[in-house]
């Protein structure tokens, strides 16, 4: 591993131009009432979108899609939220774009929408839209990732050294990254709820860990931003170019010996307890799913395994691992 830096792989998963300029080709999402983007969308996705009366696309640059607001301001996120619900039924229908699969998934609220009249919204309320559908948007998702991992002691007292993490191979029949490495824990944060729940959840359902556990040992340690383009991601199996910007809450939780994650959801083909040096070897061999692998890299920062002394791309690697995003970022 000696003289391999790092870098290459953060750049595989923040892999879209710093350069905003870059931005004109796509039409801006708009929803009625805020001038602000709330997403970015393809020109061939504009042109392959079956558009209902919900929608109005401008060609004049700057190129927008607006959402228009059906109540008048009355209910905006209600009336935004059911324009998407909408179009996204129609598309699974159709089976319009590869990325979707004919699939429903869970709603996510977009985090760019602000919740108040002071913000410049046209009301309150929370805006939602399915999951799988938010990369054709180009819209800002969230997600909440965990690394599970184990300290040798010589004594109770010692603090010991990290001497595994624990990693689960995704399981083959999976649409994104089938039978890639990931990280312990992770999931697509749903409307109405926080990351640590999702943690939480995930840790359930993935990994057969204990809610009480789980509430008990884990620690928040701040959060990753990054933007991508599905172009770059090696076996995306969706349509290509789509901008899928987004922001990861990170967790860390230190587990006894004696316990085991275990696969429970269908998700995960097995867990592994890898040593550190393992861990690294497979990053440098692309083993893992991207967003997985910045969240590795970001816990080996954190932890004094990668340091400026080791890495001679350090300030780039994390200036991609902590980008500036292209939208308003509301408080919730």
């Amino acid at each position: 591993m000696v003289g391999k830096s790092y870098l290459p792989i953060v750049q595989n998963a923040d892999n879209f131009p710093y350069d905003r300029d870059l931005l004109e080709i796509y039409y801006q999402l708009i929803l009625a009432g805020d001038p602000k983007p709330h997403g970015y969308l393809r020109p061939e996705t504009v042109a392959k979108m079956p558009w209902t009366s919900s929608f109005r696309v401008s060609h004049e640059h700057p190129r927008t899609v607006t959402v228009l607001d059906s109540s008048q301001g009355s209910d905006s996120a209600a009336a935004f939220t059911a324009a998407f619900k909408e179009l996204v039924d129609i598309l699974i229908e159709q089976d319009t774009f590869r990325l979707l699969a004919k699939r429903h998934s869970e709603p996510f609220a977009l985090l760019s929408w602000p919740t108040s009249r002071s913000e410049g919204g046209t009301g309150t309320g929370v805006v939602t839209m399915e999951r799988f559908a938010a990369p054709l948007f180009g819209i800002l998702l969230q997600g909440a990732h965990m690394i599970a991992y184990v300290r040798s002691r010589a004594t109770e007292d010692d603090c010991g050294v990290i001497s595994g993490l624990w990693i689960p191979r995704r399981a083959k029949h999976l649409f994104s990254s089938p039978n890639m490495l990931d990280s312990t824990v992770a999931g697509g944060i749903a409307a109405g709820t926080t990351a640590l729940e999702t943690i939480i959840k995930e840790a359930g359902e993935e990994a057969s860990l204990q809610p009480e556990l789980v509430r008990t040992r884990v620690r928040s340690t701040g959060l990753l931003t990054y933007v991508s383009s599905t172009d770059a991601i090696h076996g995306w199996p969706g349509e290509s170019g789509l901008l899928c910007p987004g922001i990861v809450y990170i967790y860390d939780m230190e587990l006894p010996m004696d316990v085991i994650p275990k696969p429970h959801d269908g998700e995960v083909g097995n867990y592994s307890l890898m040593s550190v040096g393992d861990v690294q070897a497979a990053l440098l061999n692309n083993e893992f799913k991207p967003d997985a692998a910045v969240v590795i890299i970001d816990f080996l920062i954190r932890h004094g395994v990668i340091t400026a002394d080791s890495e001679r791309n350090f300030v780039r690697i994390n200036e991609h691992i902590h980008r500036r995003l292209p939208f308003r970022v509301a408080d919730r």
